[in-house]
């Protein structure tokens, strides 16, 4: 069978449809709440909203690939005789955004844990004074 040529049935299709629609709404919903978290991250800057501005700016991000690989698993559904290469596609759109987050929660245990060890030393540290 020719990789390039096979096409999905029409439940499979649906199935496809069906989770890029949802990822789709994910998406809309995570812009939504990057932008408000921004927005309310530039009116508290004065009081510490620049966590919420970078925040706000991932789930922007995260939003905006979550739409993109959303567009890609569509792709499959409404083109012909590229199915195969079209989630190839959409599993590489994934893994980007999955990378992405991957990264983001490694990078977040690192500052818990550093911030932890910070807390218990300075915590110490002021018991023996």
């Amino acid at each position: 069978m020719d990789s390039g040529r096979y096409e999905f049935s029409s439940s499979q299709n649906s199935l496809i449809k069906d989770l890029a629609d949802k990822m789709r709404f994910v998406s809309f919903f995570l812009i939504g709440l990057g932008v408000l978290a921004t927005i309310g991250g530039v009116a508290a800057l004065t009081r510490g909203g620049f966590g919420n501005i970078v925040y706000g700016v991932i789930q922007i991000i995260i939003g905006l690939w979550t739409q993109k690989a959303a567009g890609s698993f569509v792709r499959i559904v409404e083109t012909q005789g590229n199915d195969i290469e079209n989630l190839m596609g959409a599993l590489g759109e994934l893994r980007k955004l999955y990378t992405l987050q991957y990264w983001l929660y490694i990078i977040a245990l690192v500052v818990v844990a550093i911030a932890l060890v910070v807390g218990i030393v300075l915590g110490i540290a002021s018991v023996s004074r």
